[in-house]
């Protein structure tokens, strides 16, 4: 039982930077219908962002902030240079697909071709672990889940009571209304892209931070565990998306500390295969398409 619950914690932790990526996707494609393959390569430009910052001035917080801008300004050179051009020429959502993914492999190459394809780490000290409750955890676990929490409130803010969350929502729901009614859905979209860049510079920087190093190649293999949790909790529903980011981050960490964490992307594949075939909307989704669900 005690393993268990020790497990539990370690899970939130993977659950919360999960989190934090799914729903930075599922925005991406609520405004584009498109699932952007170079997702994970905003997570990596954040990690390498905060890195080089945190090697000149030592700070944690001066390195994340680095890497939510860098991790935004990427995600709307993304749109603006790739996505919305595609988008504006009619170009259908598999071509786009398809063009992301090219991005992807540029982008790799290029960090490779800048930092090198060995692993870096950050010299962060995660502290002692301490009980929680029944939970074992570093402070730099409980600030990636205090970080996370806070995180999610303030976009569920911008989401809900913000004229530019009514804007993403009416977007979201149907594009060409939302342009009829006088939304400029093109500036919309890449206003939501650096949002979600944010978010996902941010998750890069966490992800590196717990997972210990990190290489150009290492925000395209979280990006297959964000789409299963993105699926899980239904593609273009930001809260959706959150809560099956909690339930396949726990999922995987069970499965990795019972069986072998070498098996978590077959694992990922399994649980997307299943959502697929038993509710290829979403675990919690109902017909209607909204990102705020």
């Amino acid at each position: 039982m005690n393993e268990a619950l020790l497990t539990l914690g370690f899970a939130l932790v993977t659950a919360s930077i999960l989190a934090l990526s799914a729903v930075a996707f599922t925005l991406e494609y609520a405004v584009t219908n498109v699932a952007n393959v170079s997702h994970g390569e905003i997570l990596t430009i954040g990690a390498y962002a905060a890195y080089l910052v945190h090697q000149r001035t030592g700070s944690a917080i001066a390195a994340a902030i680095a890497a939510a801008l860098a991790g935004g300004f990427a995600a709307l050179l993304m749109h603006s240079a790739v996505i919305g051009p595609f988008i504006r020429f009619g170009a259908t959502p598999t071509i786009v697909f398809i063009a992301t993914l090219g991005l992807s492999f540029m982008i790799q190459n290029t960090l490779v071709i800048f930092f090198g394809a060995a692993n870096v780490a950050y010299t962060l000290d995660p502290g002692a672990p301490q009980h929680i409750g029944p939970f074992l955890l570093t402070p730099l676990d409980l600030q990636i889940i205090a970080s996370a929490i806070a995180i999610t409130f303030v976009l569920y803010l911008v989401i809900s009571r913000t004229r530019f969350g009514k804007a993403l929502r009416a977007v979201s729901q149907n594009r060409e209304l939302a342009r009829v009614t006088g939304i400029n859905a093109t500036r919309v979209a890449a206003a939501t892209f650096f949002l979600a860049g944010l978010i996902a510079g941010y998750a890069g920087f966490i992800l590196a931070e717990s997972v210990g190093s990190f290489n150009p190649y290492f925000g395209f293999s979280f990006f297959l565990i964000t789409l299963t949790a993105a699926v899980a909790g239904g593609l273009g529903r930001a809260f959706g998306t959150m809560v099956g980011a909690v339930l396949v981050g726990i999922i995987l960490e069970f499965a990795g500390g019972y069986v072998s964490a070498s098996y978590n992307l077959a694992f990922a594949f399994a649980i997307l295969a299943i959502v697929i075939l038993v509710r290829p909307r979403g675990l919690f989704t109902n017909a209607r398409r909204t990102v705020f669900e």
